[in-house]
């Protein structure tokens, strides 16, 4: 017999925004907010090295002299 395991999250005062925001997002992504989290989660690293992408690609335009 398999058992579903929890996670709890602690929200402190100055993030007291974060359950409204995966709230929205559930909304938005037709989601329960377990599987929301998840998904954050889950693209987080695909977010990250996105980031870094745009980061190179605009240090070498500026050295380019192209401005955007």
């Amino acid at each position: 017999m398999s058992t579903a395991k929890g996670i709890y999250i602690n929200v402190s005062r100055r993030n007291e925004d974060i359950p409204e925001l995966i709230e929205e997002f559930s909304e938005t992504l037709n989601r329960s907010k377990a599987d929301t989290v998840s998904e954050i989660l889950r693209l987080y690293p695909k977010l990250i090295t996105y980031k870094k992408k745009c980061e190179k690609y605009e240090q070498h335009f500026e050295k380019m002299g192209v401005l955007y």
